[in-house]
């Protein structure tokens, strides 16, 4: 089955919004990981979970608002599903970052930059669609606050 135009439309839109999310969200993690790392002297791999954890909030409200353009009041539901999704995005970059460190010559953030890329491609991204869908702002709730009838 063929999928139509604007089907295709959709979905590039949301993957080149969640890629967009995911260099701000990485940003934040490279941001967070260097600061701790250089600026407070902390080890890289010690340094890695709260660094993770800045990026995953810059990602969740990244992916709901812009790349699915989900508007809808679920944050909590979604919030409790993204995370779940995240714990184990969490768990697989701990893993796969601690395993480069350990087995490979790259510096650290390239390797954060590798492993973190392997585990938002392969399980996050497509777990995500399936807790995020496009919902529009009634139109009723958005004249509203705009201050119109």
């Amino acid at each position: 089955m063929a999928l139509g135009r604007a089907t295709w439309k959709r979905i590039s839109r949301v993957v080149l919004g969640s890629m967009g999310v995911g260099a701000a969200a990485t940003a934040v993690d490279l941001a967070v990981l260097a600061a701790l790392v250089s600026g407070l002297g902390l080890g890289p791999r010690l340094a890695s979970a709260p660094a993770l954890c800045a990026g995953i909030v810059a990602q969740f409200a990244g992916n709901k608002l812009v790349a699915f353009q989900d508007y809808s009041r679920a944050w909590v539901r979604q919030g409790v599903q993204f995370l779940a999704v995240e714990a184990l995005g969490l768990l697989a970059n701990l893993a796969l970052y601690d395993l480069a460190m350990a087995w490979t010559r790259l510096p650290y953030l390239a390797a954060r930059l590798a492993t973190t890329s392997l585990v938002y491609f392969c399980l996050c991204l497509p777990l995500w669609s399936l807790i995020f869908r496009a919902v529009s702002v009634p139109r009723q709730a958005s004249a509203a606050s705009e201050g119109r009838p």
